[in-house]
């Protein structure tokens, strides 16, 4: 994957680190860290903690290879912030505050907030994120305390000190900067998906699930917009109510999942048929409204359109050829009429075309 697509895909929202990939790329690195913690206890002669860190490598290395591959990232979670927090505490209490690595705990309130919104076993659950965040607190204060009142149990040079000092900001700002990262990519994704669900709910409330035309429920919304629209610039509009004829017949004769195909056959029609700006509906059953936003004369064209296109095409239902023609009725809107009444009048030019031939267009 080249550099250019993955940073697409992160300002799309589509560019997610899995949890697994994300717990194991924590675990080695901290198991880096100690490894490199090691080498320096070592050369500064501090024992205990030389012999802890050896202990912490092997468990982090367990932690990555086994319980995120496993898929027990919570385990992975707990072990990171009690490791964390009982490392700063032993290397403060036998080196000293200098040094610096009470500021992991530090790191660890944001990074607890995170985690409780990304981990399915505490997800949403704030409660452990704030007593964690508390009882980091309480730690840090405490030691800050005792640093104070207390001499280290070990002293080590100056410069290696330093080396700590300068090692564990370094690595402190990395790992928050990790996170940092994890956190934007996480709400990218969440805002993508959240777009993706309103999408839905729209199409939902909207659209016709069977022939994705819009449906009658939101008919109201559009009708009183354009009815607004015309009077006040005085603008033409129509309306064809379509019916497919002897529909009954199909589902009878052919079964009800043929006058599926049929319905969603006529409604690609007049959808590829009607102008850019016009609005197809499906009023109800095997009915079609259009809101044209044109004069009687075009609209009555393109409702000839429409219905000689039906006429001459074919639905294919299994090994069978399926005709149906339509019928359609034309109003024009006039200043002053409501949308029921405009509905009517088409309604009435429809039943006249039913009633007197079908397969034709009434205005």
């Amino acid at each position: 994957m080249n550099k250019k697509n993955i940073f697409n895909r992160i300002e799309n929202g589509t560019f997610v680190v899995g949890n697994k990939l994300k717990y194991m790329t924590v675990s080695l690195a901290v198991a880096l860290g100690h490894l490199v913690f090691l080498i320096l206890f070592y050369i500064s002669g501090v024992t205990p903690l030389f012999i802890y860190n050896i202990f912490i490598v092997l468990m982090y290395a367990y932690s990555g290879l086994y319980w995120s591959r496993k898929g027990k990232y919570i385990n992975v979670f707990v072990f990171l912030i009690v490791e964390i927090m009982v490392h700063s505490v032993f290397a403060t209490i036998l080196i000293g505050w200098n040094p610096g690595f009470m500021i992991y705990t530090i790191t660890l309130i944001p990074i607890c907030f995170y985690v409780s919104y990304t981990l399915d076993e505490i997800k949403k659950d704030l409660k452990v994120s704030l007593y964690t965040s508390f009882a980091i607190s309480v730690i840090y204060m405490t030691m800050i305390v005792v640093t104070r009142h207390c001499e280290p149990m070990s002293r080590i040079n100056d410069k290696v000190e330093e080396v700590f000092f300068y090692l564990n900001n370094i690595i402190a700002l990395a790992f928050l900067l990790y996170f940092a990262v994890l956190y934007v990519l996480e709400m990218r994704n969440m805002q993508r998906n959240l777009r993706v669900e309103n999408v839905e709910l729209e199409e939902q409330a909207n659209y016709d699930k069977l022939t994705h035309l819009l449906n009658r429920n939101s008919m109201s919304k559009y009708f009183n917009d354009i009815i607004e629209f015309s009077e006040i610039e005085d603008k033409n509009f129509c309306i064809l109510m379509a019916d497919i004829d002897d529909f009954k017949h199909v589902n009878d004769t052919y079964g009800h999942d043929c006058g599926d195909e049929v319905l969603k056959k006529i409604a690609a029609i007049i959808t590829n048929d009607v102008r850019q700006g016009d609005l197809v509906f499906r009023w109800g059953g095997e009915e079609i409204l259009v809101l044209i936003r044109a004069d009687m004369k075009v609209a009555t064209n393109v409702a000839h359109r429409i219905c000689n296109h039906v006429a001459t095409s074919i639905t294919k239902y299994e090994d069978k050829d399926i005709r149906v023609t339509i019928t359609i009725g034309v109003a024009a809107f006039m200043k002053g009429m409501t949308a029921d009444e405009l509905v009517k009048q088409a309604d009435v030019k429809l039943y006249y075309g039913k009633t007197h031939g079908k397969d034709q267009v009434v205005a």
